[in-house]
């Protein structure tokens, strides 16, 4: 089976896969995104999919199942994955990271636009920890206000390219504890703080209780709204499923290799 990683998600989910004995192969972004299972047994692979390499890449590798186990922000890549395997009747699994319970002061944004808008950036100083995709958004604010963006640190030239001041870029691989995210709140002392509705391992809940303690408004990007044929957040729903579906690939399999040895018998 595969799975569409890069994420805490999937790292569980395949470390349960591995528990139960059922081959995986994971598909991730970046060399860093690999590191999640250098002690585990599958095959990872790093790559970006377009529709044609992703469906000769479930083809070659006999795929019976894919589970889609990325980030909640990755719609591009769920999008994808949800169009091929239905052409190619593969069945398509989601592992959703479950989000984080939102106190009511803080301001959630429906989308982008909401927030790239005077009243939130105008003469403000700004943190971004919205991920490194997200910034060329940012680039046109950048007379407007001071803008300043964690990411990853091997994301962070990505970032100067986006347009961010190379010294405003925070290179910080995640999760951060309370302690370090108020460190680095007080030393940039922003006005506001622009986040996504990425779940615990995105470290919202600590953003949430760091904006909180400092008094510092955050704003928080809904997730992409997705409509997906099977999805759950839960890792034992989702590791039993992925083992009915393979059982019943199986069989299909044993079936119609029965029936084509009964059509050769008869010729």
């Amino acid at each position: 089976m595969a799975l569409i990683g890069g994420t805490s998600e999937s790292r569980s989910l395949a470390h349960v896969l591995s528990h139960e004995g059922i081959p995986w192969i994971a598909t991730v972004t970046t060399e860093g995104g690999r590191r999640l299972y250098r002690d585990l047994p599958g095959q990872v692979v790093v790559t970006r999919f377009s529709p044609p390499s992703l469906a000769q890449f479930l083809q070659e590798h006999g795929i019976r199942v894919l589970v889609d186990a990325s980030h909640p922000f990755a719609q591009e890549i769920s999008q994808l994955a949800m169009q091929v395997t239905a052409q190619l009747g593969i069945p398509y699994l989601r592992y959703e990271r479950p989000p984080v319970a939102l106190d009511p002061w803080v301001q959630v944004a429906p989308d982008w636009q909401a927030v790239l808008t005077d009243g939130v950036l105008a003469g403000r100083r700004v943190l971004l920890t919205v991920g490194v995709k997200a910034l060329p958004l940012f680039g046109p604010w950048q007379d407007r206000c001071q803008l300043w963006a964690r990411v990853l640190p091997e994301s962070v030239p990505q970032a100067v390219q986006a347009g961010i001041p190379a010294e405003r870029v925070i290179g910080m691989r995640l999760p951060l504890s309370f302690e370090q995210e108020l460190r680095l709140w007080q030393s940039l002392d922003p006005q506001v703080v622009i986040s996504k509705e990425s779940g615990e391992a995105g470290g919202l809940a600590v953003k949430q209780a760091v904006a909180k303690n400092l008094g510092i408004p955050l704003w928080v990007i809904r997730r992409p709204p997705l409509r997906y044929p099977w999805c759950s957040q839960d890792l034992t729903a989702v590791v039993q499923e992925c083992k009915r579906r393979l059982a019943g690939a199986h069989a299909q399999t044993n079936q119609n290799g029965s029936s084509a040895g009964r059509s050769a018998s008869r010729s």
